[in-house]
């Protein structure tokens, strides 16, 4: 079954330039044929002409308002942030989904958290869950004149794993065009006593996760500061992570029944003597009687006891990692953590299913890993940072029609980095929004470059990553215009590339990816197949082309189940009029493989390695391809 061919970029044309254009050739036109012309006729022409003249000028000065209009809107906003920004007491904004779209700086004091971290997720999140009921009760309430909702108590958790309580007092801006959203104004009133410093209840919550009921990561510091006080051992811990349960998809009540589940199964598979609790960012820890042999066995049975949960309309795929280590004489509780999580992002480096033991080595790459976390701040100004690009093969028409912009990292003192490496690290910081707009403006400013005229008249595209950070800023359409009108590139000239998570996001993240399909920039879905979507995802979704993962490409040669993955993909592909670009193809069997299957966009080694910007200026990206073996030509679906 054939793809769809790309739709051939044209630029749209400036709006303000036609507009001026059209007076000039109207009245060109008027003194052309007027001249032909005489009487009532050329009197009727120039009426015309006249009347044509004022409805552009009508036009001219209507498009004039809206942007003076616009920019008014823009710096209203701008000072509103400013304003917010500058509050003692933390700010909180929602968008309609009740998820943060902005937390002030201040809620680093309150909750402990990178306010950066905050958005994107639901605000109820970090609420306990006795109290997120009339927490929602209240934000969905009905607005009073003032715009203020309410005032609402509720406990909410710390980054160190205990609970504050936050009054919160809530306004209803939506109405409001400089804002159009809810606003928390935030302060903590956590109740003191003098005897013990904390009310005894809140207490007692502090030292309890909320949602599995087990210990959490202040009873864990607790627990083990005694154990190693103590005499007898010896002791050990494992670490355990999952992957899989895409919290910022799922539904609350659905992610708490799914972690429940979770816990009575990791509890059954402990032994009686061992003792588990809620760590930091999700995991779990089990602190084990016995000595790291011992705790790898631990582990490696808690790792094989997760596996799919059943959920409403199907199933959550589960997988789990585990990293162990020694509790030692030598290392206090925070060091002991710190080698047992060290073991656990090695695992985690190996796959699903690992359990790796600390050593020695691994303080080494956590010190590499630091150091590059460090430098990553400002490679970009250093000039360490660069673009390549892969290009995007159509085997059918033997041209490339696009390329996808890929960063690189060349350190003075490691060498080239891998992107695998320190995008990750990026990652965890605001600087990835950085990168990420840096990235859009550099590729394209590159293509631009490179002209509009290509060989068989198709000009180039490009295709860039944009990091789920920079989706849920809402800055990223502000970056996409601003770095197509900097360079001059046509916005059918641009590929925007987002994972499936981003595009099962809120509303507002559709919303943008609507604005730019709307430019004329394409959307498409990297990583497609790996995560959660699916035919009814993706339906009606601001969705123009799906871009395989290269998974479905191991063994596929020899796999019938991979091979039979890689027609459905193709299929649903072809049902919804989307083409499919299959990613990591390396080798000449893969490739007539996939072409004899119908698939006709392919990237990877097999063609090229990523070309530099100083290739792509010579004409390196057109290459005339030494395809193997006879391609038949594939019919394109009906558009």
């Amino acid at each position: 079954m054939g793809q769809p061919a790309a739709a051939s970029p044209v630029a749209p044309p400036s709006g303000r330039t036609g507009l001026l254009v059209v007076p000039a050739v109207l009245v060109a036109v008027a003194l052309v044929v007027g001249g032909l012309l005489s009487g009532p006729a050329v009197l009727g022409l120039v009426l015309a002409v006249a009347g044509l003249i004022v409805l552009v000028a009508f036009q001219a000065t209507l498009w004039s308002r809206q942007r003076r209009l616009a920019g008014d809107l823009q710096r209203s906003q701008s000072s509103f942030r400013t304003l917010v920004k500058s509050s003692v007491d933390p700010v909180v904004i929602l968008d309609g989904g009740l998820r943060v779209t902005f937390a002030s700086q201040a809620i680093a004091d309150l909750l402990g958290l990178d306010p950066a971290c905050a958005v994107g997720a639901p605000v109820v999140a970090a609420v306990h869950p006795d109290d997120r009921s009339a927490v929602l009760d209240a934000l969905r309430g009905s607005p009073s004149e003032s715009g203020e909702l309410a005032v609402r108590t509720a406990r909410a958790r710390h980054a160190d794993g205990g609970w504050r309580l936050i009054q919160a007092t809530i306004r209803d801006l939506r109405a409001d065009p400089d804002v159009g959203a809810l606003v928390l104004y935030c302060r903590d009133v956590t109740p003191r006593v003098p005897a013990t410093g904390i009310d005894p209840d809140l207490h007692e919550f502090s030292l309890t996760d909320p949602v599995t009921g087990l210990p959490n990561r202040a009873a864990l510091v607790r627990r083990l500061g005694a154990v190693q006080r103590g005499a007898g051992g010896p002791f050990s811990l494992a670490l355990l992570r999952i992957s899989g349960l895409a919290t910022e998809i799922l539904a609350p009540d659905t992610e708490t029944a799914v972690l429940r589940a979770l816990t009575a199964r990791l509890t059954r598979a402990l032994r009686g003597e061992d003792w588990l609790a809620r760590g930091t960012d999700g995991d779990f820890v089990v602190l084990v009687v016995g000595s790291t042999a011992d705790a790898e066995v631990v582990a490696a049975r808690l790792v094989a006891a997760v596996g799919p949960v059943p959920i409403p309309g199907g199933s959550l795929r589960l997988s789990a990692v585990a990293g162990v280590t020694t509790l030692c004489a030598d290392a206090d509780t925070g060091e002991t953590l710190r080698r047992g999580d060290l073991a656990l992002r090695s695992a985690a480096t190996a796959g699903p299913g690992s359990v790796h033991r600390y050593d020695d080595a691994l303080c080494t790459e956590e010190d590499r890993r630091a150091t590059l976390r460090t430098d990553l701040t400002g490679a970009l100004a250093r000039g360490e940072l660069r673009l390549v690009f892969q290009p995007v093969v159509d085997v059918v028409m033997h041209r490339t029609v696009s390329v996808e912009a890929l960063l690189r990292w060349r350190h003075p003192l490691f060498g080239d980095v891998s992107p695998t490496e320190f995008v990750p690290l990026a990652e965890e910081s605001p600087l990835i929004t950085d990168l990420g707009r840096w990235v859009l403006r550099e590729a394209c400013a590159t293509i631009a470059a490179l002209g509009d005229a290509g060989p068989h008249d198709q000009a180039l595209s490009v295709a860039v990553n944009v990091s789920a950070r920079q989706v849920r800023s809402g800055e990223l359409v502000p970056d996409v215009i601003h770095a197509l009108e900097t360079s001059g590139l046509s916005p059918s000239r641009l590929v925007v590339e987002i994972t499936e998570s981003v595009l099962l996001d809120d509303s507002h993240v559709i919303e943008d990816l609507t604005v730019l399909r709307r430019l004329g920039v394409r959307i498409a879905v990297d990583d497609f197949g790996t995560g959660w979507s699916s035919l009814a995802y993706l339906v009606g979704m601001p969705v123009d082309v799906l871009k395989m993962d290269q998974y479905f490409l191991s063994d596929v040669e020899h796999d019938p189940a991979r091979r039979a993955m890689c027609r459905v993909v193709l299929q649903l592909g072809a049902s919804l009029d989307l083409p499919v670009i299959v990613e990591g193809v390396t080798n000449e069997a893969v490739l007539t493989l996939l072409r004899d299957m119908g698939h006709r966009y392919v990237q990877g080694y097999v063609f090229a390695r990523p070309l530099e910007a100083a290739q792509l200026a010579a004409g390196a990206w057109d290459m005339s391809l030494p395809l193997p073996g006879a391609l038949p030509e594939i019919p394109a679906a009906a558009s």
